[in-house]
């Protein structure tokens, strides 16, 4: 493991790790700041100095993950931040933490080919603890949820960013360990009670097209199902998602 005051990025310095982890042994970074914190696509994660808790764990595995990885990743990120939060942390596909209709987090899977013919996975995770104006302020101009924070509410237990940062490296640790072997299963009847989009009706921009109807879950890959107006169900596979 290793912490730093201040560098671009947690899953950047996983990835390009001089020397990755064993097979069967994981790696964590975490940072007090992120100059180029990374979200979907081409979106930044903002995040002044102390006001989120920014780690990324990095395992090897036999072969790449399917985007089912991420919404595991969420489930077990949820369940462990309500160990601190009084409140109900849902899931915005794909990977989006969010607490009354608050985004409080996000996780980003990135993976590299290793030699010998293994893939280097590297799940990252940032978590509001604050948010002032000036982040509401960025992350408004650029279309983004409107985002809330833990210390927004209630808490279970005293909020220790080391004891915090423990429990989530241990639950991503645990999802990285058990997903290339189980897949998707073992999350999908908790993803289903925590699925913010479903039964909303959405609009999914893929590219310059943008495909529009009902949230209806998603399947054992992670794709979201939609159901639209003229009855068909389509699968997507990556898209952002509008209300």
């Amino acid at each position: 493991m290793e912490v730093h005051e201040s560098l671009p990025s947690t899953n950047e310095a996983l990835l390009n790790a001089p020397s990755p982890p064993p097979e069967g042994r994981i790696a964590a970074c975490l940072a007090h700041h992120q100059t180029a914190g990374k979200g979907r696509g081409s979106k930044r994660w903002h995040a002044p100095p102390g006001a989120g808790l920014l780690l990324s764990v990095s395992r090897a595995a036999g072969h790449p993950p399917d985007s089912s990885l991420a919404l595991a990743l969420g489930v077990a990120a949820a369940q462990a931040l309500e160990a601190f939060v009084a409140a109900d942390v849902r899931l915005k596909w794909p990977n989006d933490l969010i607490v009354n209709d608050g985004k409080l987090g996000g996780i980003l899977v990135e993976s590299a080919s290793r030699p010998g013919g293994d893939t280097l996975i590297v799940a990252g995770l940032g978590v509001n603890l604050r948010v002032g104006d000036e982040q509401r302020r960025q992350v408004a101009e650029e279309g983004g949820m409107a985002p809330s924070a833990l210390e927004d509410w209630p808490a279970r237990r005293t909020l220790d960013r080391h004891k915090l940062a423990a429990a989530m490296i241990a639950a991503l640790a645990g999802v990285l360990e058990t997903h290339p072997v189980q897949g998707f299963r073992p999350w999908g009847e908790s993803w289903r009670l925590r699925d913010w989009l479903r039964g909303r009706s959405i609009e999914a921009r893929c590219g310059n097209k943008a495909h529009r109807g009902e949230a209806a879950g998603v399947d054992s890959s992670g794709a979201l199902l939609l159901n639209e107006p003229g009855g068909e169900r389509r699968r997507i596979l990556s898209a952002e998602i509008r209300l």
